[in-house]
């Protein structure tokens, strides 16, 4: 470990440089040509690091990638991040990365460049160091994260199933905890047909989809607490052309998350019952959607990762807590597939997808150092872990 930790230390110069590289690059997830220029650096990295590099082509989104690290023995762990950002092109330019007393800021800088790179320098470490006691270790870099991974997760799917566990490399939150469980998380779009008519002359003749919609929210705002966790956020509402014109349509988009399986099938059926049902005569309501991302919960093996977590930060000096988050990433898509995953082992930030987006300077080290130590034990309790997946 002294070895690791020696390397770690030294490399920081040039994870604070490769930190700038990435951040101040623009990379909203619609803009392909800013997210592949990301994966092209990475590309570039990994094979300078004599790692193997894999390619997947995307027409709509920037290209994803996957790295490969081989060993010699028989665990297999994959690392996850994504390359994309929620920002607008023009960003990195008017706000690059700055030091700020003991943070460092900029767009994407927590969600999640930090993330990635401590994902990779982890990985170099232990190439560096001559820890080879695995199969392979990957890491899959996924372009359109922040819009659900609606391609990337068909492809890092018959990847994952194949691991012995994968590691997300999101950042731990802003107290320093790492991520055991996460909310589900669906979108539902309603939309109301009225009727439109002039609104002083026969306003009778009109059917009103606004104030249906406003049925609606209310309604929507009532599931709430429907089943323990389930949480639900009437968040944009749109409708009507003119002050005097009967509106016609409306439209409003919902935001659902729950805890887990059971809250998600309580919410699922109030809203199907909610589905065609008006108050306001004349007008008719559709509702479309549904769960995006399933919930990502605490089983047994998640628990023993945190342990494992746990062990490795108390042999670096400092402790390390889980929690559960509200957010949804990757890791809902993994726990769902039943390999055990834990989110939240990039540096210690927070205020995503704002202005004052920030991680910890001081916590790159010890969060990239906490990874290794997490990868190695997992590498040598894998036939626990493999016990506590099949006693599921």
């Amino acid at each position: 470990m002294k070895t690791i930790n020696s390397f770690l230390n030294s490399s920081l110069t040039d994870y604070l440089a490769d930190l700038a590289a990435l951040v101040n690059l623009d990379c909203g997830t619609e803009n392909k040509a800013g997210v592949d220029q990301v994966g092209r650096w990475i590309e570039r990295r990994c094979r300078a690091w004599d790692w193997e590099v894999q390619r997947f082509p995307l027409s709509d989104y920037g290209d994803c990638w996957l790295a490969r690290l081989r060993g010699r023995g028989a665990g297999r762990i994959m690392l996850i991040g994504h390359l994309d950002t929620v920002y607008p092109d023009g960003t990195a330019a008017s706000r690059p990365m700055r030091f700020a007393g003991p943070k460092i800021m900029g767009p994407g800088v927590c969600d999640m460049k930090g993330g990635l790179l401590v994902g990779m320098y982890a990985m170099r470490a232990l190439q560096t160091a001559g820890f080879d006691d695995f199969s392979e270790l990957v890491f899959f870099f996924n372009s359109e994260e922040e819009l659900g991974s609606p391609v990337s997760r068909t492809l890092y799917t018959p990847v994952v199933q194949q691991m012995d566990a994968a590691l997300v490399l999101e950042a731990a939150r802003m107290n320093g905890d790492i991520v055991s469980a996460r909310k589900g998380a669906g979108v539902y779009t309603v939309r109301v047909k009225g009727k439109a008519a002039h609104a002083g002359v026969e306003p009778e003749k009109g059917a009103n989809a606004v104030l249906e919609m406003a049925h609606q929210v209310i309604a929507f705002q009532k599931l709430n607490g429907i089943a323990p966790g389930v949480t639900v956020n009437t968040g944009v509402i749109s409708g009507g052309t003119q002050h005097n014109v009967v509106p016609e349509y409306a439209e409003l988009e919902v935001d659902v998350r729950a805890v887990d399986l059971a809250g998600v099938a309580a919410i699922r059926h109030a809203i199907a019952g909610l589905n065609g049902q008006t108050t306001v005569p004349g007008t008719q309501v559709q509702i479309q959607g549904g769960f995006s991302y399933f919930p990502m919960a605490k089983t047994q093996a998640t628990g023993f990762l945190v342990k494992l977590a746990q062990e490795a930060a108390q042999e670096l000096g400092f402790e390390v807590k889980d929690a559960v988050t509200g957010g949804a990433s990757d890791a809902n898509m993994i726990s769902a597939l039943d390999v055990p995953v834990l989110d939240g082992l990039g540096p210690v930030g927070g205020l995503d997808h704002g202005p004052d987006e920030y991680i910890e300077q001081a916590s790159i080290v010890p969060r990239t150092a906490l990874l290794v130590g997490l990868l190695q034990r997992i590498l040598a309790r894998r036939d626990d872990l493999t016990r506590l997946r099949q006693s599921a």
